[in-house]
């Protein structure tokens, strides 16, 4: 007997309606840092008298949110119907603007968006007390929950979440390198220098945003962002101690996040730990947008239920 399909191909066209009808909430915080950018926590219940079966978290990439990622999108849809809570982070990688801000550039750096995460997901956690709380993480926003584990675990503190499943958190230094030299190229003129182009805001563009809104908006940031990113240290002594399961899913046709880098680091973590704490699956057809470019829905959803365990949280 064939399965019943877990989410329409409409999906996305159905979502907002299906958001109108849960009991929603939103809330800015700062990072208290001395920059103290702005982030966005994003919060949908549904209206059921059964048992909330558990709260997802959702991180989404570099100059996006979950409003526009398909691969977000998808994961909210499947979880509002199946009375799942959700709990959507927005920094200011996916706090649109109409142009392209030279102030907001330096305010926005790597180590602010971590912040601005550790203290989104410690407001969350607060909220999924004694709950199923999985963490799903895309691209850099994966790399933002490694990154918010790491400095618990540096902490001493507990890990108060049930799982993670983090999509092509890494990326390449090839890649970081490459989408500096094409902003430089495409926008910059010939005669800019080094010193010129570290202060040159890069306006970054979402073909999701531009597919949603019908209109160009900007994530300013500096090209430093990209070497920030890429002196991130992958930190096995760290990750070893997670105590909760974590899966990599890496794209077979994905070159920024290639799955032998990811395939690396956890057979890594796997010999450290001594079991299956850590694993990788591959979805041998995808790019990094995932079911951007390949719509296996089923695919995501399944992952996403072999790690929901009906339990109280550690």
């Amino acid at each position: 007997m064939a399965q019943r399909i877990q989410i329409p191909a409409n999906f996305q066209e159905i979502l907002p309606e299906l958001k109108e009808k849960t009991f929603k909430w939103r809330f800015e915080y700062s990072s208290r840092t001395e920059l103290s950018s702005v982030g966005y926590i994003t919060h949908f219940s549904p209206v059921s008298t059964r048992p909330i079966n558990g709260s997802i978290i959702l991180s989404p990439g570099l100059a996006s949110n979950c409003d526009t990622e398909p691969l977000m999108q998808a994961i909210t849809y499947w979880a509002l119907t199946k009375n799942f809570n959700v709990y959507t982070i927005t920094t200011f990688l996916g706090d649109f603007k109409p142009e392209n801000s030279s102030e907001l550039a330096h305010r926005h750096t790597f180590p602010e968006f971590i912040n601005l995460m550790e203290m989104g997901l410690g407001i969350i956690e607060e909220q999924c007390q004694n709950q199923w709380t999985c963490l799903i993480g895309h691209s850099v926003g994966g790399l933002g929950i490694i990154e918010f584990l790491n400095r618990r675990i540096q902490a001493n503190k507990p890990l108060n979440f049930s799982s993670a499943i983090l999509f092509a958190p890494y990326v390449t230094h090839q890649w970081l390198d490459f989408s500096k030299t094409f902003y430089r190229e495409r926008n910059c003129p010939p005669e800019t220098t080094d010193a010129e182009f570290a202060h040159t805001p890069i306006g970054l563009i979402s073909p999701h945003d531009v597919f949603t809104n019908k209109q160009v908006r900007y994530i300013s940031i500096l090209p430093s962002f990209y070497d920030e990113m890429d002196a991130v240290e992958f930190r096995p002594d760290m990750m070893s101690k997670y105590q909760i399961p974590v899966t990599f899913v890496a794209g077979g046709r994905d070159k920024k996040s290639p799955t032998k880098m990811l395939q690396e680091r956890v057979q890594t973590l796997q010999s450290i730990t001594g079991n299956h704490q850590f694993k990788l699956i591959e979805f041998s057809n995808s790019k990094h947008s995932f079911i951007d470019q390949h719509r296996d829905y089923r695919a995501v959803i399944d992952l996403i239920k072999t790690q929901h365990v009906r339990r109280r949280r550690r």
